[in-house]
């Protein structure tokens, strides 16, 4: 009977041990879980909220554009230079509102124009930083990246992304 209870006595300790390690098996692997999905959601979050961003800021640049549109007004320019940018080789023009101040505008990188030609220029009276050369104006409305279509289409992607991150089996860190 002494083995009996010895035996048993060792079994439970040997048990009790086996259920703590066990138990803080789970918790680390729980641990590890909420930490993963933390990383996803942190990562969801960020794609979704640079969608919105990326979208909100050609939005407006689109509203900008139509406003010049609707209701600019126009004003002849001489094309002064042509000046390197970013985007390649632009014209740079100069133009005299109908309040006698002077304006520039430069011009998109595509633009047929040289040095000393004449164009046509919309600008906004009340922010002369607002002018754009009108035929500009109508070429943007396919230049994938100003468009609302295309940063619709960049949100829509980011959107899916995020869903990916978030509910994908296949996207996990290791941690």
């Amino acid at each position: 009977m002494l083995c009996t209870g010895y035996c048993n006595n060792l079994i439970n300790k040997q048990h009790g041990a086996y259920k703590h390690a066990l138990l803080y098996k789970l918790n680390i692997t729980a641990l590890k879980k909420i930490i993963n999905l933390g990383i996803r959601v942190t990562i969801a979050l960020i794609y979704i909220y640079g969608g919105f961003i990326f979208f909100k800021i050609n939005y407006n640049d689109h509203q900008k554009i139509e406003t010049l549109k609707a209701s600019g007004i126009s004003a002849e320019a001489v094309v002064k230079e042509m000046k390197m940018t970013d985007d390649g080789i632009c014209p740079y023009a100069e133009f005299v509102t109908v309040s006698n101040h002077t304006g520039n505008v430069t011009g998109n990188s595509n633009s047929p124009y040289n040095v000393g030609d004449v164009v046509t220029v919309k600008y906004n009276p009340e922010n002369l930083d607002e002018a754009a050369i009108e035929s500009d104006l109508n070429s943007n409305t396919f230049n994938f990246n100003k468009s609302v279509f295309g940063s619709a289409l960049f949100c829509a992607i980011c959107f899916l992304v995020a869903v990916f991150t978030l509910f994908s089996k296949k996207f996990r860190f290791q941690v």
